[in-house]
């Protein structure tokens, strides 16, 4: 049976002054721990999801989260380019709102059907979160109205990936699957978004995927006025484009050019005016000052003139080193007589129907042929080894295909064996050495039947293990990272979300898709965030075909496709494709030649059309992400052993909890082992209770029957170190990171904030050497925490109607990132002066010990008996002990708060929230003048109240007395005899 107090104590301050304390192991273990998760707060800003995921400290990603989370409307586009970690953002976000909702919430994830199963391993694997995967966390395929229709109600938390496909699913009368998706979100307190495509000739799409974040602001009806909102974008483009170092010469007329377009943008004037000092200066291109000034413009330009403030992008360019490049392409050419063959039908066919559609001039029959042409085209391009498919079908429709006669010839070639096994000889020869190399090959070709037959064959050529891509089983997820494991097949269904990134990797086309968007998608598999080695690709390329001979080289030279992502391209690469199929049906490969002609080189259109979405995006993006962000990260996370010891000292020694390592592949790896804590109900008793630990830490906690540990109450598997962490053995075995923000951690940290041992203490010192009071000197330490006071802040929040758990932890954020919080202990001598003398602070500080050390010094814990004996003693101030606690509890924090570093801190601080706001309110204030709505008025209100809220906080922080003790420190032994009386 046990009774406690089970609400955390406010001030332990009456504790001690009614000489009620625990031994100083309590407080010295506790006092570690709180230290450490103070720390671990600090540099994480408060984003408690980021440093217990297994993921990389990418500076780019902290940022985007970081803006979003210190942010009370959480409404977000997340734009960085395609292979940037869009799903390491969102999957930290979503942790963050099942922490901060305590799991209280419902959190809806919608993806492409070939996606879910990644998702669902990412936010398991990574971010630990399989416990609540369909229990509040969903994640559901694009396609599965019911379900989305279903859970959309209870949501307080959307992300949809891809979402630009979801703007797509607008049939059915009303709109489809979007138009409940836009009637449900303006209710839904988060909102997030992933698409990278560009704004630019995408204007619709573009615009129905901001009104699921802003309806007020962009309403559906209102694509005439967003469309020239994006055309007149183009010329402010164009100057950002200039806005760069080497343009120091002529940056004059750009800063008369924007001081001329935005004359009432106060904020802009004084960066332009700065820019044009440091230009008088005649600087030299690499001038730290010029870089600066560039700098500060550019992002206000960015932050005020973006389409919406809430999209974040980044872009390759300015996040070096994190995706590797394209390597080019190695083409594979080879001859085939049955690919003649069915070249000659294909033309005699196409030739035929065009002079018979020229004399008849009808528009319907043109459509008819040129449709029944490009499902030949794409048959053809397949390569099939499994026939002719659905053109047999269409080769007994005489109104679509004309001639039936020389239909039928078309339909027979495509049933020849040697047009697949011409192809696979090829490919079996381009293999060879790549097997032999070492290099991992990624083969993609459209058809599954087809997939299947090319992994048998390679299997049975070289004799080595072929994996088999299938969304369905994850048996070929060995193939990632895996050297004995050279090859990985794959059909359509892995073009889209399936990520490979990582070692030397080869993308082969088996075949070539007559549209380039996926031999990208087939691309960004390979080359997204986190890869190894610049990503080559081998295609094959059948000389008796002009046709597909011309669409390489077209894929090659002009689009150069296998050179560098033309993601951005999409929605030109779709037009080029629609526009392609009846010159083709015409005029064979001779309009893939002038296509080719007029889209390559530098004034060709796609180069240009490069340039202008560029500088659209230039507009919009964030500019090279802080480093300072992710340092203070990485400095913590190094140190990993001292976050290990501070938290053991607590746990282990203190608490006693059992510790057990863990055997296995991560420990064989040579990494720190990993281990499990368990609860001990030996000889030696966790000083827990079970109920309350169960509670508190359920979600970390593996309650199966273990092989060595039966059924004792165990946690799962664990480290201190994020590289051991990321180890593929580790992930799949479910190993978590031990961080603030952990599921243990956090339950740990509630269970410590309500207990009251640690709270207070009160130890006798003996010290031969000490010199003072014969009798007895005492001197009283207190531990605060000290953090920004968002109590006005909150306020702010009821007021405008928006007090939500997810506002109230963005605001606690947004204090974090302007003062981080931090640990002081603070000691006073009997006459309540502070301690200063560092000889005397390093003896105070020294961990309570009962062993009597070299000298003979020794501690022993003031329990009842031994104040008893202590107030026999008659030292003056035990007389009024309660009262003086008392004092020295206001005088501390008079200390603390007038200390001349905290003061300064306290005003950088402020001084850093007011730079912030100036820059938010500035950019809230010129969107204002340039046209607000009544939405974007009201949030510049808010934002006003807000950051004058929060400075004001800042100014007078909140200190929180967490530990309160007193030391008696003697150099009399008879003294100390008479305290020890033996107990």
């Amino acid at each position: 049976m046990f009774v406690r107090w089970a609400r955390p104590i406010e001030d332990p301050t009456p504790f001690l002054a009614n000489r009620i304390n625990e031994s100083p192991r309590f407080s010295d273990g506790r006092s570690a721990f709180i230290r450490s998760q103070t720390r671990q707060r600090a540099a994480s800003m408060g984003m408690s999801a980021l440093l217990a995921s297994a993921v990389e400290l990418e500076a780019h990603q902290i940022e985007v989260v970081r803006r979003i989370l210190q942010d009370p409307v959480q409404r977000y586009l997340l734009a960085d380019e395609v292979g940037l970690g869009k799903t390491i953002e969102a999957g930290v976000l979503i942790r963050q709102c099942i922490l901060d909702a305590q799991q209280r919430c419902s959190i809806l994830v919608i993806v492409p059907a070939a996606l879910v199963g990644q998702w669902r391993s990412e936010l398991a694997g990574k971010f630990f979160l399989e416990r609540c995967l369909d229990r509040n966390l969903h994640v559901v395929a694009l396609d599965d109205d019911d379900r989305i229709r279903a859970l959309l109600p209870k949501a307080t938390m959307l992300v949809i990936d891809e979402a630009h496909h979801l703007t797509e699913r607008k049939a059915g009368g009303v709109g489809g699957i979007y138009a409940d998706v836009a009637a449900a979100a303006p209710a839904i307190d988060r909102v997030l978004l992933l698409s990278a495509t560009p704004a630019l000739h995408n204007e619709r799409g573009f615009l129905e995927m901001l009104h699921l974040l802003d309806a007020a602001t962009y309403p559906l009806g209102g694509e005439d006025a967003f469309r020239r909102k994006v055309e007149s974008r183009q010329a402010l483009a164009e100057i950002v484009a200039g806005l760069t170092p080497e343009n120091a010469m002529y940056l004059d007329y750009t800063i008369d050019q924007l001081a001329a377009l935005f004359p009432d943008d106060e904020l802009l004037q004084e960066h332009a005016s700065d820019l044009r000092g440091v230009i008088d200066t005649m600087p030299e291109p690499d001038d730290p000052a010029l870089i600066e000034a560039i700098g500060r413009l550019h992002a206000h330009l960015s932050e005020v003139y973006r389409l919406h403030r809430r999209i974040l992008r980044h872009r390759r360019r300015s996040i070096g080193g994190l995706t590797p490049d394209r390597a080019g392409a190695e083409i594979v050419r080879y001859r085939s007589r049955d690919r003649a063959a069915l070249t000659v039908a294909i033309d005699d066919w196409r030739f035929d129907e065009a002079i018979k559609l020229d004399a008849a001039g009808s528009e319907k029959l043109w459509g008819d042929r040129v449709r029944a042409f490009w499902q030949v085209l794409d048959r053809a391009s397949q390569y099939p080894s499994s026939g002719p498919g659905m053109i047999g079908f269409l080769a007994r429709q005489a109104a679509m295909i004309g001639d039936p006669e020389r239909f039928a010839e078309i339909n027979r070639c495509l049933g020849r064996a040697g047009l697949f096994e011409d192809r696979a000889e090829a490919l079996l020869g381009a293999l060879a050495s790549l097997v032999r190399s070492h290099a991992q090959c990624v083969i993609f070709c459209s058809d599954a039947k087809t997939a299947d037959a090319l992994a048998k064959r390679i299997r049975d050529e070289f004799g080595i293990t072929v994996d088999r891509h299938d969304p369905q089983d994850d048996a070929w997820t060995a193939f990632a990272g895996a050297a004995d494991h050279p090859v990985l097949v794959c059909d359509r269904r892995a073009e889209e979300g399936l990520n490979l990134q990582g070692g030397k990797k080869v993308v082969v086309h088996y075949d070539v898709p007559l549209n380039p968007n996926r031999i990208e998608q087939r691309l960004g598999r390979a080359d997204r965030y986190g890869s190894g080695e610049a990503v080559r690709s081998l295609v094959l390329a059948c000389e008796d075909d002009p046709l597909e001979m011309a669409w390489v080289g077209y894929l090659d030279t002009a689009l150069r496709v296998f050179d560098r992502s033309v993601a951005s391209l999409q929605y030109l690469i779709e037009q080029t494709v629609r526009d392609i199929a009846r010159a083709l049906f015409t005029d064979g490969a001779e309009a893939l030649a002038d296509l080719t002609e007029s889209s390559a080189g530098e004034q060709g259109l796609i180069e240009r059309e490069i340039k202008s979405i560029d500088q659209q995006d230039a507009l919009d993006a964030l500019g090279t992400p802080p480093t300072d962000l992710v340092d203070e990260l990485s400095e913590l996370d190094e140190d990993w052993q001292s976050i290990a010891s501070d938290t053991a000292i607590w746990l282990e020694q203190t608490l006693q909890f059992g510790r057990a390592d863990e055997a296995g592949p991560v420990a064989a790896a040579g990494m720190a082992a990993p281990f499990r804590y368990v609860y001990s109900t030996s000889n030696r008793h966790t000083l827990i209770p079970l109920p309350a630990f169960m509670a508190q830490c359920a979600e970390a906690l593996d309650l199966r029957p273990g092989p060595r540990l039966g059924r004792a109450i165990r946690t799962i598997p664990y480290t201190f170190r994020r590289r051991t962490a990321l180890n593929r053995a580790a992930r799949v075995n479910g190993v978590g990171l031990l961080r603030y923000g952990d599921a243990l951690i956090s339950g740990m940290t509630a269970l410590t904030q309500a207990d009251d041992r640690g709270r207070s203490f009160a130890m006798w010192r003996f010290a031969p050497d000490h010199v003072g009071d014969p009798l007895a000197e005492f001197f009283f330490r207190f531990d605060f925490v000290l953090e920004v006071d968002t109590a006005a802040a909150d306020d702010v929040l009821a007021a405008h109607e928006r007090d939500t758990s997810a506002a109230r932890a963005a605001v606690g954020r947004r204090g974090d990132m302007a003062l981080a919080p931090f640990y002081r202990s603070i000691w006073l001598d009997r006459e309540l002066a502070p301690v200063k003398d560092e000889a005397l602070l390093a003896r105070l500080g020294r961990p309570y010990g009962v062993e009597p050390d070299r000298s003979g010094a020794v501690d022993l814990n003031l329990n009842v008996r031994r104040w008893q004996r202590l107030l026999q003693m008659q030292l003056p101030e035990l007389a009024y002990w309660g009262e003086l606690c008392g004092k020295a509890r206001v005088t501390a924090e008079e200390v603390l708060r007038g200390d001349p570093e905290l003061v300064a801190s306290l005003g950088q601080a402020e001084q850093r929230a007011a730079r912030v706001d100036q820059g938010r309110l500035g950019q809230l204030r010129a969107r204002a003048r340039a046209g607000a709505t009544e939405a974007e008025s009201a949030e510049l209100a808010f934002e006003e109240q807000l950051a004058a809220a929060v400075r004001a906080g800042i100014n007078a922080p909140r200190v929180r007395l967490d530990t309160i003790g007193a030391i008696f420190i003697s150099a009399s032994r008879s003294a100390t005899d008479r305290i020890s009386g033996g107990i």
